[in-house]
Formats: C-alpha cells, sequence, structure tokens
C-alpha cells in the first residue's frame, strides 16, 4: 500500500481555513492549477491550443454531497509525479510556483477525494486509481493500477465530494455567477497572458467557457513594458484595457494584478495612484495590468494565496508599477486627464481665490491625482495655504525685526520689504475677492428664495420666515456659547454692514435663555455692540443695542394683540431693567445714554401697513420709520424684504464692479467659470 509521506493530520489541521468564497474555492483553484500544469508538460508552448480543461459543480445544494470534478488531457500521473504526490512539501514544481500542499487542501475541504488518472508507462498506456481521504488510517487507499486496452488519451479527472463540517460548508458558493466572477478573477491573469488552456466551468445547466470569457472583456491589449527596479529587480507589466465588468466585482476600477507562475496571487485597486477615472476610446473601459517577475516567484506562500512581504513593500511595489503604466501604456489618457484636472483646478481658484497663493500648475503637484472637484482640491491644498501663511507672516516679522533694530540697514532691504509688501497685499486680495463673491452669491440667493413659493397645506405661500431667516443667520444658536452651540457663520451685513463682524448673537431661541424671569416670549436676534465696535465687552457699559426681528413675506395678518412698537418696548424695557444675561451669564448693563436701533424684516402690507402707515417713510419711499419717544432714544425702522435686497446689491455694487462681476439677471447662472477675470482682476 501506498504511503503518503509526512505528518498529514498535523499538516491538514494547521492550514488557514476560508474566510470568505475566494479562500474556500482553494482547493478547487489547485485542482485546476495542477491540471495546467499537467497540460503544459504535456504539449509545452502548445498547450493552450491542445490543453483542455473541465470543471463541473454537482450536488451543490447540500454540503454533503457538493461534489467537483476536475478533468484534463495533461500528461497524467506517472509515477515521477505520484512519488512527488505522495510527498508532502514536494519541490517538483517549485519553478512553477507549486509548494506541494494543494492536495493537502483537498483533504482540509472534502471528505473523500478519488484520482482516476491515465498516463504513458513502458510501452504503453496505463490506468492509476485511488481514493484519498482522512477517513482512512491511510490517506491513499484503494490503490489500482491497470493497463489500459485499446484508444485512450493520457489525462486526470479528480473527483471532490462533501464538505466537511468545517468553515468550507459556510464558505464554499452555490451560485453559477459567483463561482464563473472567483474563476474569471483567479485565473484572469493565466487567461489575459494567454498561457492557459481552453476551459470550461459546468454548473447544473450553465457553463462558462474560458479564456472566450475573459476576452469578450478585454477591449484593448496596451504594450507590455519590461524595466529595471532597484528595488524588485527586472519586472515585465503586462497592461489590458478592459470593459467596465471586469471590475465590477472588484474594489475600485483600475487594477493591478500580482502575478507569480502564471496565477494571479493578489489584486490591488490602483485607482488612487492612476488617477484617470475611465480610459479607452469611449472613456468607459478599466484598466488591469499584470506583473511579473522573479521577486514575486521567489515571495510566494505556500497556498500561493498572498506573499510573505509587508504591506508596505507590496505599495511600493504597486506606486512604481504604476508610475510606469502612465508613462508607457495609458500616457494619452493621463495627459487628458491631467488637462481636465487643470481646468477643474482653475474654476476652483475662481469660485476661492484665496487658494490661489501659486501658479495652478504648481497648486496641482500639491494634489493628489485623483483630485477634480472642490471638495478634493481644498482638502489638499489646506495645509499647503496654512504653510504659506505661516512663511509670509515670518517673512514679514523678520523685516519689522530688521528695521526695528540698532544694525545698520542694508541696501536691499528696500527691495525685500517690496517682496513681503507685494505677496501680503496678493493675499489680501484673493481673500477681498473671495468675500465679494460669496456675497454675490447670497443676496442671489435671497433675491430667488423671495420670487419662489412653496406649497404648505394644500394653500401657495411664500417661504417661511424661517427659510429666509436661516440663510441670514443659522437658527437654534447661542454665538461663543461652548455649553450650547459652536459660533456660525452670519450674513447679517444684508441689515446693516455694522453688523458683519458680530460675534454674539442668539438666533430663533426663547427670551428665557436670555433673561432672568424666564419670560416665554422670543426675540428673533440680539446683538450688543460697543461704540468703538461691535462685540460684547464684560467691563464697559453697552452705550447701543441692535434688535433684530424677521416676518414672512407678504405676511398680512397677525394675531389680536400683536402691535409692533410694544414688542419691541418690551424687549427695551428688560435690557434696562438688567434681566438680559450674556452668553457668559453675566447680566447686560447699559450706558445712561444708550441709543436702540430696532429693525423690523417684513413686507408692509396688511396689518403691518396699518400700524405703520403715520410713520416716515424712508428715502426710497419702500420702508418706515419712528424715533423712539418717552426715555428711550434711538429708532424702529421696518424693512421690506426686496428692499432688503435691493439696498444690499446697490451697497455691494461697486465692489462687484471692481472684480469684473454683477449680479446675474433671470436664467442666468450665478458662475459661468467660463474665464479667469475675476481672479486676475483680485490680483
Amino acid at each position: 500500500m501506498t504511503q503518503l509521506i509526512g505528518d498529514v493530520a498535523n499538516r491538514v489541521r494547521r492550514l488557514p481555513k476560508p474566510s470568505n468564497t475566494a479562500d474556500a474555492l482553494q482547493p478547487v483553484f489547485e485542482a485546476v492549477s495542477n491540471g495546467m500544469h499537467a497540460v503544459q508538460d504535456q504539449f509545452g508552448d502548445d498547450a493552450s491550443r491542445r490543453g483542455s480543461i473541465q470543471v463541473g459543480f454537482q450536488n451543490i445544494r447540500d454540503p454533503s454531497t457538493y461534489t467537483v470534478v476536475v478533468t484534463d488531457n495533461g500528461i497524467g500521473l506517472e509515477d515521477e509525479r505520484f512519488r512527488a504526490f505522495c510527498t508532502t512539501d514536494t519541490p517538483f514544481k517549485i519553478a512553477r510556483g507549486g509548494k506541494g500542499v494543494g492536495r493537502l487542501l483537498w483533504l482540509d475541504a472534502f471528505a473523500l477525494v478519488k484520482v482516476d488518472s491515465i498516463y504513458a508507462g513502458d510501452g504503453g498506456l496505463y490506468r492509476r486509481k485511488f481514493d484519498f481521504s482522512l477517513s482512512s488510517d491511510e490517506p491513499i487507499f484503494n490503490e489500482t493500477i491497470s493497463r489500459v486496452e485499446g484508444t485512450a488519451e493520457p489525462g486526470t479527472s479528480i473527483t471532490l465530494t462533501g464538505l466537511r463540517s468545517n468553515s468550507y460548508s459556510a464558505k464554499m458558493p452555490v451560485q453559477f455567477a459567483v463561482i464563473r466572477k472567483h474563476f474569471a478573477s483567479h485565473f484572469l491573469a493565466d487567461f489575459l497572458l494567454g498561457k492557459a488552456p481552453g476551459m470550461t466551468i459546468a454548473f447544473e445547466d450553465r457553463d462558462a467557457r474560458f479564456p472566450q470569457a475573459v476576452e469578450d472583456l478585454l477591449v484593448e491589449k496596451r504594450e507590455s513594458v519590461t524595466f529595471p527596479s532597484s528595488q524588485f529587480g527586472d519586472l515585465t507589466l503586462d497592461g489590458y484595457v478592459m470593459k467596465k465588468e471586469a471590475s465590477s466585482d472588484l474594489d475600485g476600477n483600475h487594477q493591478l494584478h500580482l502575478v507569480s507562475s502564471g496565477r494571479t496571487v493578489q489584486t490591488r485597486k490602483i485607482d488612487g495612484l492612476l488617477g484617470v477615472k475611465r480610459i479607452g476610446e469611449d472613456s468607459d473601459s478599466v484598466l488591469h495590468c499584470c506583473v511579473t517577475g522573479a521577486f514575486l516567484d521567489e515571495r510566494v506562500n505556500q497556498e500561493r494565496t498572498q506573499f510573505n512581504f509587508s504591506e508596505e513593500v507590496a505599495t511600493e511595489l504597486t506606486k512604481e508599477c504604476v508610475e510606469h503604466a502612465k508613462v508607457e501604456i495609458v500616457p494619452e489618457e493621463v495627459g487628458e486627464y491631467e488637462e481636465y484636472r487643470i481646468g477643474r483646478l482653475d474654476d476652483f481658484v475662481e469660485h476661492y481665490p484665496s487658494f490661489g497663493f501659486e501658479e495652478t500648475t504648481s497648486l496641482l503637484k500639491k494634489t493628489p491625482v485623483n483630485a477634480d472637484n472642490h471638495e478634493a482640491f481644498a482638502k489638499a491644498l489646506i495645509p499647503h495655504k496654512i504653510r504659506a501663511d505661516k512663511h509670509r507672516k515670518e517673512q514679514v516679522q523678520l523685516v519689522l525685526e530688521k528695521l526695528m533694530s540698532e544694525e545698520e540697514i542694508q541696501p536691499d532691504l528696500s527691495e525685500e520689504i517690496s517682496k513681503v509688501a507685494a505677496a501680503a497685499s496678493a493675499d489680501e486680495n484673493r481673500q477681498l475677492m473671495e468675500y465679494v463673491i460669496r456675497r454675490k452669491f447670497i443676496i442671489e440667493i435671497l433675491d430667488a428664495l423671495l420670487g419662489k413659493v412653496r406649497v404648505l397645506s394644500g394653500k401657495f405661500e411664500t417661504h417661511l420666515e424661517g427659510t429666509l431667516h436661516q440663510l441670514i443667520c443659522p437658527m437654534r444658536v447661542v454665538g461663543n456659547d461652548p455649553y450650547r452651540t459652536a459660533p456660525a457663520p452670519h450674513d447679517l451685513w444684508l441689515l446693516d454692514e455694522r453688523l458683519a463682524p458680530a460675534k454674539y448673537f442668539a438666533s430663533d431661541a426663547r427670551i428665557e435663555d436670555f433673561v432672568v424671569d424666564g419670560d416665554k416670549d422670543r426675540v428673533d436676534l440680539m446683538i450688543w455692540d460697543k461704540v468703538h465696535g461691535l462685540g460684547l465687552s464684560h467691563d464697559d457699559k453697552l452705550s447701543r443695542v441692535l434688535l433684530v426681528e424677521f416676518k414672512k413675506p407678504e405676511r398680512t395678518g397677525y394675531s389680536g394683540n400683536y402691535v409692533l412698537g410694544r414688542q419691541m418696548n418690551r424687549y427695551i424695557e428688560k435690557l434696562k431693567n438688567r434681566e438680559v444675561r450674556s452668553h457668559t451669564g453675566e447680566l447686560v448693563e447699559l450706558s445712561e445714554d444708550v441709543v436702540f436701533h430696532c429693525y423690523v424684516v417684513a413686507d408692509i402690507v396688511g396689518d403691518l401697513e396699518m400700524d405703520t402707515r403715520n410713520w416716515h417713510r424712508s428715502p426710497s419711499g419702500r420702508g418706515r420709520f419712528q424715533y423712539l419717544t418717552g426715555d428711550d432714544r434711538g429708532s424702529i425702522e421696518v424693512i421690506e424684504w426686496k428692499e432688503l435686497v435691493r439696498d444690499a446689491k446697490v451697497r455691494n455694487q461697486n465692489f462687484l464692479e471692481a472684480a469684473r462681476l454683477s449680479f446675474v439677471r433671470k436664467g442666468d447662472p450665478l458662475f459661468d467659470g467660463s474665464s479667469s477675470s475675476s481672479r486676475e482682476a483680485a490680483e
């Protein structure tokens, strides 16, 4: 009786168990690989034309009867090969990547393996049959050898039956599409490189034929590139333009297959390194590259499922291969994509001029090769912008120190001062340009919102006041209060330019958050500023207070007890009685000569028109105002929504003209992106 040399049971027990479908199929892949090697030995260079491998999946619904039959027309299991089969860790096929453990995977996965092989011997053909299993005292049993009478061809049939009660039962595929996908992925390099014999996979009433199944996905074969690497030796890179379906079950679009002994061992996504989204004549294909070399062949593990080098090494190898692919395999696509990225980066700087601290070509080098949108550019350039700003400030500080020192001023200091001043001026201009563009955008959005209606409860109404309120100032925000929210940017300059730098305000919060007695009335917005600048001071008593209230556009009716002046007076009384706390929890103190500036943003129609008919008219004739009386100094002004937009446009018109911009007309895009005129104006 033939014995398998080596501690087989312990070896099988120590084999890694499958964690996914690809791992579970490894025993089948090993049987197919053995068949490919046998075919290559039988037919040599003619193997791809004359060789044949048949893989049949049977009874796959029940793990106990799950059967895979792999048949080849190769050289057969003649004596030398059979002796190698009976020895674990044999070096018999090591030159082709064989590690001598494939049959151990069979034992780990299947309850019974039947081998039936015809081979050429002394003066004729012989048939060797045996069973292979861990269920017997000896793994190899029921062995017979007989002379073949009549006509026959060499070849081997491996029948793998019955999944063992381990993780193979849970991971082995039972769907045709899954099996076809994994076979195509695993042997993709074999078929793309043209080294594999024809193969048919039969599954119930369907079948898949290879290499046709892979060739159907091939769009174009690109040049093969061989290049020396100081770290990895000589490497050969084969490029293939494939239909996008070739990557449908892989992570990413473009792939690099690390190949050892004609087989794909590892596939790596290279989208982020290549940059190009799609390649090919119609820009709807993907790139698959196969890299081969002695470095890979010498470092593949026993199961030929992974390499024994680190992820860092694999990353460096991948980067080097992709760089050669970009220059020698897909240079046109890469060049066109770079031109596209430059255009997109120009558009980004057009919208956000403060990022234009260098020329576009220089900025592009600071971004990832797959960055082609505003968010990606911003994410990549922010660190560089911070460093550039820091460097500019350091240069300014250096010049100041030289000027303030007692040392003699050098002749070249004047030129140095000019350079620093020019750089600072250019940066300020870029930031101002970005500020102007943002103002233009806010005004035009507000204008557009006022022209729209929304359906509410089956009635057509204009946007709720909250929608417009949120555009100008975020709702439910208490600025500079870390226990509630972080300070949020606002656009209160639409009401009054003096409010632009304000940092302390309450938006759409109940007055109980700011008053002592917990009154439930709500103030939409309260902002305090000192005489010398907006903002809240802990020491000085405030000499000016600004109150703002928003009402829904075109609102005609108000509740019966609503009186415009009374509501503002109530707010003022609470402030004067020291019943309002600041965002730091301190009671707000007012100076004796405090002036109140009160604004109501609303349309003067209906009840509001009646309440203000005796008020003074604003210079435009559209607004109303009156002076506060009695002990209070200041005024209350009603500003119509349309007048708010019109006034904001007038106040910002000079800025836009200086930047060669203008407010859009109906139907125009906010940004056309057609030129860099605005960026040039900023400079």
